[in-house]
């Protein structure tokens, strides 16, 4: 049977997302047999199969930014919690991406050995991330973890719960929502008695 002479980088992704959610090793050899793209043609795109795996994350990841830019951009708690659902919308709207974001390790995608170009986009996305959660933080008036917590870490640590096993059901933002209430009415700060 013949392989694929044109695919598109999302077809592989998508690949990866279904393969790495239940498995965390993956080979040149099983993306080809998988995707129907040949060896040959998957090296010729990606060099190497450590910039594969960073390119589906910077994929995934650069989808997620964009998809939560607009809240985070916005001021407010009203800013935050909706912040804070859109991420399990995320999950169930662009499922493979997010399964690659948030029930595939990033360690898993993201080794060493990657480019330099892919290096710089790693760290342009969690950079660029990173700018908009603190650039959220001073408008709302807390610091930068608070507001990671609320709005990124949280729905994380809860649309984990389900992916990439089962759909993330409508309750989740219910879930989301009063967590990311608690942590923003509630900040930690570094003066408070941990030892309490």
């Amino acid at each position: 049977m013949g392989r694929k002479s044109g695919f598109t980088d999302e077809d592989v992704f998508v690949w990866l997302a279904d393969h790495l959610a239940t498995a965390p090793g993956v080979t040149v050899q099983q993306v080809s047999k998988g995707t129907k793209v040949s060896v040959g043609s998957i090296y010729h795109r990606f060099g190497s199969m450590e910039d594969l795996l960073a390119e589906a994350w910077v994929w995934a990841h650069e989808r997620y930014r964009v998809f939560m830019t607009k809240t985070l951009q916005m001021d407010g708690e009203a800013g935050a919690l909706r912040s804070a659902v859109k991420s399990v919308r995320f999950a169930t709207l662009d499922r493979p991406a997010a399964i690659l974001l948030f029930a595939v390790p990033k360690r898993f995608l993201v080794r060493s050995g990657i480019s330099e170009a892919n290096r710089a986009k790693v760290n342009f996305e969690n950079q660029s991330l990173a700018d908009e959660i603190k650039g959220y933080a001073a408008r709302f008036g807390t610091d930068a973890d608070s507001i990671d917590l609320a709005v990124i870490q949280v729905p994380k640590a809860i649309i984990q719960k389900y992916l990439p096993d089962e759909p993330v059901p409508a309750q989740a933002e219910v879930y989301v929502r009063k967590s990311c209430k608690v942590i923003l009415n509630n900040p930690i700060l570094a003066t408070d008695d941990m030892d309490a």
